[in-house]
């Protein structure tokens, strides 16, 4: 009787069918498949191994380790050849490794041992020559020693959190041994023997290293480190896409090429996103890179200075014609009080540069004031920009103001105007009641899914709640943030620089007060999703019937 192949047997029989499989697989079920068979075990292995199991758990694969009275990790022998043969079969699978000094013990592992790591090391061969994707995060100064075992010509992606003191040998040694880096995000934390820390040393090697890294698309760096030499060094790379100096940047852009209107300079040639610091930004303007920054599609500014505002706003609406994302916000924020060092709040006077940008897609101007405009000149601001699809406006300010605020009516504004909408937020004095939403209100678009909040002043969330389900397309949320939804950090997470939303850490009892009645403002709103169904099949019917009557006219 002729043998029948089934698809079963196909599937097991076909090696990028199994791997993708065991992508899904635990680790547990991933060792157990590793001793079925030779061929499977083969893609088990490449699957346990992908994901560098921690740094300390490597070396104990290369040979067991010893802890000795003082807590220290030792070889519980000396290294053989034999050794070697055997790690590799499971440092050649490592892809990707992170290693956090709070999860991972490498800190103990005893100096002699790393001697003997590096003397016996095979020549020519490096730790983890398979390793393309490093995370490393360690505060402590002299971590360079365990991290610099690790970086190889075949880096391609490394983001590293540091002592201040590690940063210059770090990247001196990087630049050395892993010059093909694509992707580098470099943060530093500041150690208390740092007291004697300088910075322009540290700008000065940078300045100096940074040209090696020949294929760099993207780079984040402190503030601190970005000297004006630091720029021009890096405006030669032709490569560099991504240019991040600052504490915060925009979310990842799609740039159409076909659509760039690029010129002929060939300093920063190819860069498409850029963040830095209000003060660096201002002195661009006064070097030959002013006139180089054409091809940047998404721009963040993190403000140094309350009155450098009116002047870098001018500066972008001239010099970025090609800007879709725009974002600026106050870099202390976390640091100070909510009102702290600004006097002044913004004003349509202040952003009417940027009424000019019709093309901006993206727009965050965050200030821990409430803004001074009114719900007219908001929708003259609509008007401005047809393709906007985010929009936050103050949305974290808090506190009292005297002056005019927007409110509520504003949104019909934007409801009308901007027909892309995708998100949007703004600070809005929701005691004033809305107006009645009359049958032929034009809603927004159905491309809506958030409308964000925090603190804005609220009295009332049953009215406020009624408001938005008659102008928000059904699938749309109200959503609490506590930091601009369209900003990342260079480094970290956002909640190490704002905190959770539920927290109340910073808040004063009317702030307070105000988040709660958002929170059950957005929950209402949440449990009438049956009617804003209803409302939005009604309004479709009635839009339908208009139509029809007016082609019969």
């Amino acid at each position: 009787m002729a043998h029948i192949y089934t698809s079963t047997q196909a599937f097991w029989e076909t090696p990028e069918l199994v791997a993708m499989c065991f992508e899904s697989v635990d680790k547990r079920s991933l060792s157990s498949c590793a001793r079925i068979s030779k061929r499977l075990s083969e893609i088990a292995l490449d699957a346990l191994y992908r994901d560098g199991p921690g740094y300390v758990k490597i070396l104990k694969l290369l040979c067991s380790m010893n802890e000795n009275e003082s807590g220290s990790l030792h070889f519980s022998v000396d290294l053989t050849p034999d050794h070697w043969d055997r790690f590799r079969r499971y440092s050649s699978r490592i892809y990707s490794l992170t290693v956090h000094h709070a999860r991972d013990p490498f800190r103990t592992v005893l100096n002699e041992a790393l001697v003997e790591l590096l003397t016996t090391l095979p020549q020519g061969e490096v730790l983890l020559p398979s390793l393309t994707r490093l995370n490393w995060e360690d505060g402590k100064a002299a971590t360079n020693p365990f991290a610099t075992l690790l970086f190889h010509d075949k880096l391609q992606e490394v983001n590293l959190t540091v002592a201040e003191w590690d940063t210059t040998i770090l990247l001196q040694h990087l630049a050395r041994r892993s010059p093909n880096i694509i992707t580098l995000r470099l943060k530093t934390r500041e150690i208390e023997e740092s007291d004697e820390f300088n910075v322009e040393e540290v700008q000065e090697i940078t300045a100096k290293v940074v040209p090696a890294f020949s294929s760099l698309r993207s780079l984040g760096l402190p503030p601190d480190l970005a000297s004006m030499d630091v720029i021009r060094a890096l405006s030669q790379h032709p490569n560099l896409v991504r240019l991040w100096v600052a504490n915060f940047a925009i979310k990842g852009t799609q740039v159409d090429e076909s659509d760039f209107k690029g010129g002929p300079s060939e300093s920063f040639s190819n860069l498409r996103e850029l963040s830095l610091g209000s003060t660096n930004l201002i002195g661009l303007s006064s070097t030959f890179l002013s006139g180089t920054m054409i091809g940047i599609v998404s721009l963040h500014v993190d403000i140094i200075e309350e009155d450098h505002i009116p002047e870098f706003l001018k500066l972008v609406s001239t010099s970025y014609p090609n800007l879709r994302d725009f974002g600026m916000m106050f870099v202390y924020w976390r640091l100070l009080g909510p009102q702290s060092w600004f006097e002044k709040p913004l004003t349509m006077g202040v952003l009417k540069p940027l009424l000019s940008m019709r093309r901006l897609e993206s727009l965050v101007l965050e200030h821990p004031m409430p803004p001074d405009i009114s719900d007219e000149e908001l929708g003259e601001f609509s008007l401005c920009f047809p393709e906007l699809k985010h929009l936050e406006l103050c949305v974290q300010a808090r506190g009292s103001f005297e002056g005019v605020v927007p409110t509520l009516s504003c949104l019909l504004l934007f409801a009308q105007n901007c027909r892309k909408l995708i998100s949007i937020g703004i600070y809005m004095d929701a005691t004033i009641s809305p107006p009645i939403i009359k049958p032929d209100q034009k809603v927004f678009a159905p491309s809506l899914r958030d409308i964000h909040a925090f603190c804005s002043k609220i009295r009332q969330y049953h009215p406020v709640a009624d408001f938005l389900a008659g102008i928000l397309p059904p699938e749309a949320k109200l959503t609490l943030i506590r930091g601009p939804a369209r900003l990342v950090p260079v480094m970290g997470k956002m909640t190490d620089y704002f905190g959770s939303v539920g927290l109340d850490d910073r808040l004063d009892e009317t702030s307070r007060k105000c988040r709660n009645r958002w929170q059950e403002a957005s929950r209402l709103l949440a449990d009438l999703f049956r009617v804003r169904q209803l409302l939005a099949s009604e309004r479709k019917r009635n839009e339908e019937v208009w139509n029809s009557g007016g082609s019969m006219l």
